[in-house]
């Protein structure tokens, strides 16, 4: 089973540029970060699918029960920042962040499924890099697809009619898909997401705790903030480079780090306490 985990930094904003016209791009689309054409046709054409509540869809249409009209989930502190910060936008920034898909085994970035957020972390940004994810790192032909995501319980539901409803270059393999939030957000949720999409009960997934993509937010946050007032070009350029250097030293490392925790465990000593 493969498996992928999304969130979003809203560290990653931009400050508008006097002149963008005078913007000089050398690369776009090649690297971790989407290509800016086809990523701001989709979301400026996507359709907004309205989520009334997964029990109040299944109610019959004359029901007038106010106790369903609310969604499933209300998380603890009664509200999601990201649903809050969708309808969010700012008369000085032109992108209000970034988010990007990533393995949710070794936290590699996958290609091309950067994206920028130009109001907050709408559920089109997600569906584009999600449908970027599996075009470019090889899901035809798997059986069954892991997908994390800090609050996939709102996410999923509507999910397979936005993606029908989108145009043919934004699609999912047909694949079974395992719907899953981190274990550290989901204990932010109620007590039955936490049976549902917990990944300790999804059958196949191992040990995963689904929020490796926190630990490379705080890598790229020391770059981020000196990008502000960059060119979007050289902003996409330097987290592109940046993004891809931390997919090599994963690539680079893992060997080492798979040869320590296997030689603790063979000394009889826990695998995640090694130097």
């Amino acid at each position: 089973m493969r498996s992928f985990v999304v969130d979003g930094n809203f560290t990653a904003d931009h400050i508008k540029q006097k002149r963008p016209q005078d913007d000089v791009w050398l690369s776009d689309g090649e690297g971790i970060m989407t290509a800016r054409e086809p990523y701001a046709t989709h979301v400026k054409t996507a359709k907004i699918i309205k989520d009334v509540g997964l029990f109040f869809a299944s109610l019959p249409p004359d029901s007038t029960n106010q106790e369903f009209q609310k969604h499933p989930c209300e998380p603890l502190e009664r509200s999601f920042r990201a649903i809050l910060d969708t309808n969010l936008g700012s008369g000085v920034k032109d992108v209000t962040g970034i988010g990007a898909h990533g393995c949710a085994r070794h936290g590699c970035y996958c290609p091309s499924s950067g994206v920028n957020f130009s109001k907050g972390e709408t559920q089109s940004s997600v569906d584009y890099s999600l449908s970027e994810t599996c075009k470019h790192t090889h899901c035809m032909g798997i059986r069954k697809f892991m997908h994390i995501y800090d609050i996939e319980c709102q996410y999923c539901i509507l999910m397979a009619k936005r993606f029908a409803a989108s145009p043919s270059y934004i699609s999912l393999p047909p694949v079974e898909f395992a719907k899953a939030i981190g274990m550290f957000h989901v204990h932010g949720h109620q007590d039955s997401c936490f049976f549902r999409y917990a990944t300790s009960f999804i059958k196949g997934a191992a040990h995963v705790d689904g929020e490796i993509m926190e630990t490379n937010w705080s890598i790229l946050n020391s770059v981020s903030p000196s990008l502000r007032t960059a060119t979007l070009a050289h902003r996409s350029e330097v987290l592109d480079d940046h993004m891809n250097d931390g997919n090599w030293k994963k690539l680079v490392f893992i060997g080492k780090s798979a040869f320590c925790s296997q030689a603790h465990v063979l000394n009889g000593l826990s695998p995640y306490n090694h130097q």
